[in-house]
């Protein structure tokens, strides 16, 4: 036995040793070899359904904390000089230092190229590369110069179908209004990207979240609207108003201090509802507290009142991934909480205008109205943290 390789295990040794290994490494076992690869699809991994959060550090460096484990696991291959844009399931959108663009599954280390973003094809806008961080607009009557540091980013991948659609656009804060004139995706097999020209929809964008079968994108705007931008690849798009104009209620009383930050999310249930998240936060004492509302169901067009938002007390047996922007259920036993949270802060760091760190890794219970941090993590000099759901 001294003599076998651990390559050529019989299969059944093989299996059993991969059964017994943790989620996140026998994701890793399974890129070992074609014949590990094999055996893994005949095996069934631990259940794991808790959130997971990859950690960037400073120095290059990348980690996963698994909170069920309470354990601390250093990624395969690091990833120095790279800016995070999106993720959907263990597939994550990155921008290197030369500005291009690729998905990679932080768990396997696969990686597909995406095309350059000077690649885009559009009736009203494309880009020419001036240098590794700068783009100039070209076939428009401006000169407009976008920075890659603009650069944001939305990504929906089927593992099962292996197809995935990337979103990017330019993201500028213009005397503290944000601004988006352009959208470009492109899908598994193009070698370019197709504009989605819907400059007036885009113009106070203050969140967006890309739908599942990723041909759909809900808008949160800083002027309450809420709307749908739909596209394919034979250019037929459009967008339409959800709520337009939304009354959202202001912070409690108790919760409006003159140094509170308030931000507001737009999130989907697994019901195709649409929930506005108000975040509120304090840098004196108190700390985060979550809002949730949602559409008058009992109301009808014609009514005063038909666009008021009403609070939500309770998602239930869901959690909100507000980093991702949508619920799922929820699973004690598998290691993800109901009615609650998951929130790193740095999906908002896109629209913010603060200079300050933008981390703070929680869970956020709403009933209980009650936070658990994980400070333990900034010893390591963070750049970036996200939860993710591994799948």
């Amino acid at each position: 036995m001294a003599d076998v390789r651990w390559l050529d295990l019989p299969m059944d040794i093989l299996r059993c040793v991969l059964g017994r290994l943790s989620f996140v490494y026998f994701h890793r076992a399974k890129m070992v070899c074609s014949n590990w690869y094999l055996c893994s699809k005949q095996t069934s991994p631990r259940l794991s359904g808790s959130p997971l959060l990859i950690m960037f550090l400073e120095s290059g460096d990348c980690r996963l904390y698994h909170p069920e484990e309470a354990r601390v696991y250093k990624t395969k291959r690091d990833l120095p000089n790279i800016k995070f844009l999106a993720n959907s399931g263990n597939w994550f959108l990155v921008m290197d230092s030369k500005s291009n663009l690729y998905i990679i599954d932080v768990l396997s280390q696969k990686k597909i190229d995406l095309p350059p973003l000077e690649s885009i094809k559009g009736c009203q806008y494309n880009l020419k590369r001036v240098g590794d961080k700068t783009f100039k607009e070209v076939g428009t009557h401006r000169c407009v110069i976008q920075k890659a540091r603009n650069l944001r980013g939305l990504l929906w991948v089927d593992n099962k179908k292996e197809e995935f659609v990337v979103v990017w656009y330019f993201h500028k804060n213009i005397v503290r209004k944000y601004m988006t004139e352009y959208l470009a995706f492109c899908k598994n097999g193009e070698d370019h990207y197709h504009e989605i020209p819907a400059r007036f929809a885009l113009r106070d964008v203050s969140d967006m979240v890309l739908l599942p079968r990723g041909d759909s994108i809900y808008v949160l705007t800083t002027s309450n609207h809420i709307r749908k931008l739909t596209f394919d690849s034979s250019g037929q798009d459009g967008f339409k108003n959800i709520l337009s104009p939304f009354c959202l209620p202001g912070p409690p009383i108790e919760l409006n201090h003159h140094d509170d930050e308030c931000r507001y999310n737009i999130a989907v249930r697994p019901s195709g509802e649409i929930l506005v998240v108000m975040s509120i936060f304090s840098e004196s004492s108190r700390p985060w507290m979550f809002l949730l509302y949602k559409k008058n169901r009992y109301l009808f067009p014609g009514n005063s009142l038909y666009n008021m938002l009403v609070e939500v007390d309770s998602l239930g047996d869901e959690a909100l991934l507000l980093d991702l922007g949508i619920t799922v259920p929820a699973n004690p036993d598998l290691g993800i909480q109901p009615n609650s949270i998951y929130f790193s802060r740095t999906r908002h760091a896109c629209f913010s205008f603060q200079k300050r760190s933008c981390l703070d890794l929680c869970v956020f219970n709403i009933a209980t109205k009650t936070l658990k941090r994980f400070p333990g993590f900034f010893n390591l000099k963070l750049k970036d943290a996200r939860w993710f759901l591994p799948s």
